[in-house]
């Protein structure tokens, strides 16, 4: 069971308070092993094997009740969006367009702290980088690195550096996302194992 398959309401299912039930379930059904599919981001397609990252987290699995719990959302935000008609199908060109913009509201209220430093620091060997492609990605309209300007494709540190620059918000952001990805994950996992269920 693939934690997108999880019910939610908003659009997906995440590593939320329906996850912790799943967990409950399959210790009182004696069983030992909670077999997913990969957490990373998805591509086109939003295939979990087809993702742009062996490290990074998918942001649509982030938890929004967990962010309002938080306080870093309002609910009627979270609600203001539309995630889909059918509350039994994953709508993904629904996240597509909103679930960004909604952790965006999130992001805005954020205000890093030494748990976040630490995330940065613990994870800076493949963060840095994938902040960096994924906010020039971005910023080209998606399209693939080897139709990037040369300059970019061909990796020339000074035009890195003053994509970093320009881009140092959408950075940031990214960085957010995997500091709560992270979080709601090594939470969800934990129980988990406290329970006697391997991942």
């Amino acid at each position: 069971m693939h934690i997108s398959s999880l019910p939610g309401p908003y659009g997906i299912g995440s590593m939320g308070k329906n996850a912790y039930k799943f967990v409950d379930f399959l210790k009182k059904s004696g069983q030992k092993i909670w077999q997913i599919l990969p957490l990373s981001p998805t591509g086109f397609g939003n295939s979990p094997y087809q993702s742009g990252s062996a490290f990074a987290g998918n942001h649509y699995l982030i938890d929004l009740e967990t962010l309002i719990d938080e306080g870093l959302l309002k609910k009627q935000e979270a609600e203001s969006f539309f995630w889909g008609n059918n509350e039994e199908k994953v709508d993904f060109g629904a996240l597509y367009e909103n679930r960004s913009k909604v952790l965006r509201l999130a992001f805005g209220r954020f205000v890093p702290d030494e748990k976040y430093n630490k995330f940065v620091s613990e994870n800076e060997s493949w963060l840095s980088e994938y902040a960096l492609f994924t906010a020039i990605k971005d910023s080209l309209g998606e399209i693939p690195w080897t139709e990037w300007p040369e300059e970019l494709r061909l990796r020339d540190k000074k035009s890195l550096e003053e994509k970093r620059e320009e881009l140092r918000g959408d950075i940031a952001f990214k960085y957010f996302l995997q500091f709560e990805f992270f979080s709601q994950w090594e939470k969800l996992r934990g129980y988990a194992n406290e329970n006697g269920i391997k991942i």
